[in-house]
């Protein structure tokens, strides 16, 4: 080996040095966020054209099941705060807190729904079957979970979890699923 090659060598070895001590100080981390069991409620609000059921998520915001007249069930999750940009982000059905076991869940893409007329802060939804089987976890006595990744800077990746809570969930459901209902039958009714 020459004089060259040793000098290559070496300075691939330090340029190694310094992206493992890159890596190693990273912050990764993440946040949770749930619905404690004894401050579980949902809201259920009946419009002629929507229906919404709704659970707050203390110190992070809303989430929202929405049906509109002529349209497919949103399940969605609005932040109350400007945070940095998500830049990947999922749906899943977990178990509640209280039970110790992993869910074989599919995980469902999240859209980022963009703040309307700059009132909102942007919102992560699903829709249609994915918003459907969210809505049968709680009715399974699971929690639905957003979990996403916020990047700050490079070297602070955060992964965020925030579940909504089965407590309390039936007591609410029949009145939601009543307002759909009238919203299909007010639907059927019109005569083309």
């Amino acid at each position: 080996m020459d004089k060259n090659d040793r000098v290559m060598n070496m300075k691939l070895f330090s340029g190694l040095i310094v992206l493992l001590l890159i890596v190693s100080t990273a912050k990764a981390y993440a946040e949770f966020y749930e619905v404690p069991m004894m401050d579980a409620k949902w809201d259920v609000e009946s419009g002629q054209s929507e229906c919404l059921l709704k659970q707050t998520v203390p110190n992070y915001g809303v989430a929202v099941f929405s049906h509109r007249s002529g349209a497919a069930l949103k399940f969605s999750l609005q932040e109350r705060r400007v945070k940095a940009d998500i830049i990947k982000a999922n749906v899943i059905e977990a178990t509640a807190p209280w039970i110790h076991k992993e869910l074989a869940s599919p995980n469902h893409a999240v859209y980022l729904d963009d703040a309307a007329h700059g009132r909102d802060f942007d919102r992560l939804s699903v829709y249609g079957n994915a918003a459907e089987d969210m809505l049968d976890a709680l009715l399974r006595g699971n929690a639905p979970t957003f979990v996403y990744v916020r990047a700050s800077t490079v070297l602070d990746m955060r992964e965020i979890r925030v579940s909504v809570s089965p407590v309390k969930f039936l007591e609410s459901y029949d009145d939601f699923v009543q307002c759909r209902e009238k919203l299909l039958h007010s639907r059927s009714r019109v005569v083309y």
